[in-house]
């Protein structure tokens, strides 16, 4: 995800160089903002990871933060099916 990001970054800065926008300055801002922010909570999360006292509760945190991300499921949630239910 933070590679589709810098890659956003990149076209966002190609197109400033051509066509000057303040939303492109904004849209720039949020950009490097995320990535910050994304880069110390993995940080936290590798440092908790890390612990010796690898408990329940920081396997859940860590596994809620890589769903938050879009790296806990491989397919769309929730599933389709006939009913809720189904496997």
């Amino acid at each position: 995800d933070e590679q589709k990001i810098q890659a956003s970054i990149e076209a966002v800065k190609t197109a400033q160089k051509t066509a000057y926008s303040e939303d492109n300055v904004a849209a720039l801002g949020w950009f490097e903002n995320f990535l910050q922010r994304t880069g110390g909570l993995r940080a936290q999360l590798q440092a908790l990871k890390g612990t010796s006292q690898d408990t329940d509760f920081v396997k859940q945190l860590v596994k809620a933060a890589s769903v938050a991300f879009g790296g806990g499921r491989e397919t769309d949630y929730p599933k389709v099916g006939v009913s809720p239910y189904s496997a």
